[in-house]
């Protein structure tokens, strides 16, 4: 079937020996197979650069993940598998051969010194408990002359079945440069790439790098380009997946072909006809029913899959089906797109997120998606689901072709009548010079100067100053357009916004504390109360449904101690220990110091007394009482009582000269104090985030249907 000169793909797009082959018949990203090198010219890697040894382990032609001990010893070793149990005594029979060893109750370099002292030629160090490899250092002090490696606890049993076979390991004599991807990306050309959203929201994401070309992420780190800029769409939703999307301006252009993108009515033509599409990646290629999981086995190799495209409304309703739900109530939206196999065992999982999803159009191959999240990976009922490319060619436009603006900024927590100032950067991507207006819609709490950005050459930007003065509680916004003198240059926007909360003076006594020094302020999010007085003393957090905080914030001038007793009573996880990688509390309070997270407690958790020690200058303590998606147990609620600040008296005695310089006293993993401005600007996000390899517990409701939903 043609339509505009695109023909619907019956066959995989990107599969050399397609011809004559049995899709279906594919091997089992999840259930897929490594793809051809060069028909993925423009696949990029978002990584993480680091240097450290290369190690390697093969057994039986199967490659082990590996691990370097700091302080090791570089070199080969091939030999027959020997267990020594926890090396805690000179290993036996294993002249010539490779020790298995334990880890625990002995040094690391005593079990490779008694594998050494029995005639071990290299030694194998696996983990005593489920949670991952081992980070681990042989010592300053160690003189062994074998190479050492670390693996998980799974592998570790595993390789115990199979003592007696032949093992090759070995650890380079100097640290070289490797990577670490996280998400998979999509070069568009020029020094622009296209990935998710949920890849690159975190407060850290420019410190990473995009190594545009990739295929196995075994070599080529040295590949990875700097990050200059990231444009976060402005609608994007943290929560629901919605404008997963996410475009990515590196420091430097690189020669290469970008990816075509699909344009609407070929996306939905595809769809409509539910023709095969294909998705690469570097994630897990462990599938994974909803509420279990996570996935595992990533590879340096890219791997693809092939799918099918279904229509949304296919989509809702395959997984309402498999809810037990309403079709109406499944979260996918216009800006999506699905794709999976009937039988399930073939998808994308984490460690995929922000990867292309393309079709052959016969005139070419075409990106219609980004992979963004699913229930589970790859499961039958469950099809994965991917942003709609299609839908924001304006938006990328004028973003890499127009004037570009930091799409959102979120003042976090604003304290009525604190100010607060940023700045958004400006930039006219354009090869015209233009003159530029600014216009804020919405809120009246944002004003802006636009001085410096009046006019700007092509290729040149300038910094636009933004400001916010809390008035009303409440959550506010205000949308930034720009208008040029060139109707053929296109714009974007940017989307500001913060929450007030109110001086709440009536509380102090209420919550204990009678110093002149302590101004306590509350409010919440989304519409919710703030803390009130309870009927016994202290105070409790306000009413809270799914996805709001009650906060409670005290600005304290000075040095000092402050001391309070605080207790919850809320939804623990109990379905995850604290140290699993993936776990995070439900419902919680969380005590935050000047912008830095210190702890939580969730449960049912008694009156406990905390102290914290605080810097010269102005301090901000946060309690925030957080709801999960999901059910409430308990009564759902934070306390806090006995606040107590005790200031420190830092003038000096009569006969003794001042001290030279302030103390440095700050709160445990705190930023200690500052100006207004960034203790304020810090306190964006209060809930923990997540990432694209922990749990989200939301898309529809009932809340009755219980699963898990993952970013991929």
């Amino acid at each position: 079937m043609l339509l505009y000169g695109w023909a619907v793909a019956a066959i995989s797009p990107l599969n050399a020996s397609t011809q004559g082959k049995d899709q279906a018949a594919e091997t089992r990203i999840v259930g897929g197979e490594k793809a051809t090198k060069q028909n993925w010219p423009w696949m990029t890697a978002y990584v993480a650069t680091y240097t450290e040894l290369v190690t390697t382990l093969s057994v039986n032609n199967a490659n082990f993940e590996t691990r370097a001990f700091t302080e090791g010893t570089g070199g080969q070793a091939n030999g027959i598998i020997t267990s020594c149990g926890i090396g805690d005594s000179v290993c036996t029979d294993v002249t010539g051969n490779i020790c298995l060893i334990e880890r625990g109750e002995v040094n690391f370099s005593e079990k490779a010194d008694n594998c050494e002292a029995g005639g071990g030629i290299g030694a194998i160090i696996y983990n005593n408990e489920e949670q991952g490899n081992i980070s681990g250092t042989l010592g300053e002090d160690y003189s062994g002359s074998i190479p050492v490696v670390a693996v998980t606890q799974e592998d570790g049993l595993a390789l115990l079945q199979q003592v007696g076979s032949m093992a090759a390991l070995s650890v380079s004599v100097t640290a070289q440069l490797q990577q670490d991807s996280s998400c998979g990306a999509s070069f568009l050309g020029d020094r622009w790439v296209l990935t998710a959203a949920h890849c690159v929201d975190g407060p850290n994401a420019r410190q990473l790098k995009m190594n545009v070309g990739e295929y196995d992420l075994s070599d080529g780190a040295a590949n990875a380009i700097d990050i200059a800029n990231i444009y976060i769409h402005p609608g994007y939703d943290d929560k629901k997946y919605d404008n997963d999307i996410a475009l990515v301006e590196l420091v430097a252009s690189v020669d290469i072909a970008g990816v075509q993108i699909a344009e609407p009515i070929v996306t939905n033509l595809y769809a409509t006809e539910n023709s095969v599409a294909t998705v690469a990646g570097w994630g897990g290629r462990l599938g994974y029913a909803p509420s279990e999981g996570p996935t595992k086995d990533f590879p340096d190799i890219l791997h693809k899959v092939d799918l099918r495209l279904s229509t949304n409304a296919q989509c809702r309703a395959e997984i309402a089906e498999s809810f037990g739900a309403s079709p109406s109530s499944v979260n996918v939206t216009d800006k999506m797109i699905c794709a999976a196999v009937t039988t399930g065992g073939k998808g994308s999982c984490q460690g995929d997120s922000g990867g292309p999803l393309v079709i052959n159009t016969g005139v070419g191959v075409q990106q219609v998606g980004l992979v963004s999240w699913g229930y589970g990976c790859a499961e039958a009922g469950f099809p994965g689901v991917y942003t709609r490319v299609s839908v924001f060619k304006g938006w990328m436009s004028a973003i890499t072709q127009g004037i570009a603006i930091t799409q959102s900024h979120d003042f976090g927590v604003g304290l009525e009548g604190e100010e607060q100032t940023t700045e958004l950067r400006v930039s006219n991507n354009s090869d015209i010079d233009v003159e530029l207006s600014f216009q804020l819609t919405g809120a009246s709490d944002f004003t802006l100067d636009a001085s410096s950005c009046s006019a700007l050459a092509a290729g040149s930007s300038c910094q636009l100053s933004v400001s916010y003065l809390p008035a009303i509680a409440n959550q506010v916004s205000a949308e930034l357009t720009i208008t040029t003198d060139n109707a053929q240059v296109a714009t974007s926007s940017a989307l500001v916004s913060g929450t007030t909360i109110n001086k709440a003076g009536e509380l102090l006594a209420i919550a204990g504390s009678t110093s002149d020094a302590v101004t306590l302020f509350t409010g919440g999010t989304n519409d919710r109360a703030g803390w009130v007085a309870n009927s016994v003393e202290g105070l409790d957090s306000g009413t809270t449904s799914n996805l709001q905080d009650s906060i409670l914030v005290a600005q304290i001038a000075g040095e000092g101690v402050l001391t309070f007793d605080w207790s919850v009573s809320s939804e623990a996880n109990t379905e995850l220990e604290e140290t699993d990688p993936d776990f995070e509390p439900y419902d919680a309070l969380y005590l935050y110091v000047n912008g830095s997270l210190i702890t939580y407690i969730s449960g049912e958790v008694d009156f406990t007394e905390y102290s914290v020690s605080l810097a010269p200058g102005t301090n901000i303590i946060n309690w925030t009482y957080n709801k999960d998606p999901e059910a409430a147990e308990g009564q759902d609620k934070g306390f806090i009582r006995h606040l107590k600040f005790t200031p420190v008296d830092n003038s000096p005695p009569d006969d003794k000269d001042p001290p030279s310089g302030p103390p440095t006293v700050t709160a445990p993993n705190s930023s200690g104090g500052g100006s207004l401005g960034y203790i304020i600007l810090a306190l964006l996000g209060l809930t923990l985030r997540r990432n694209n390899l922990r749990l989200a517990r939301r898309i529809f409701d009932p809340p009755s249907a219980m699963f898990q939903r993952k970013g991929r």
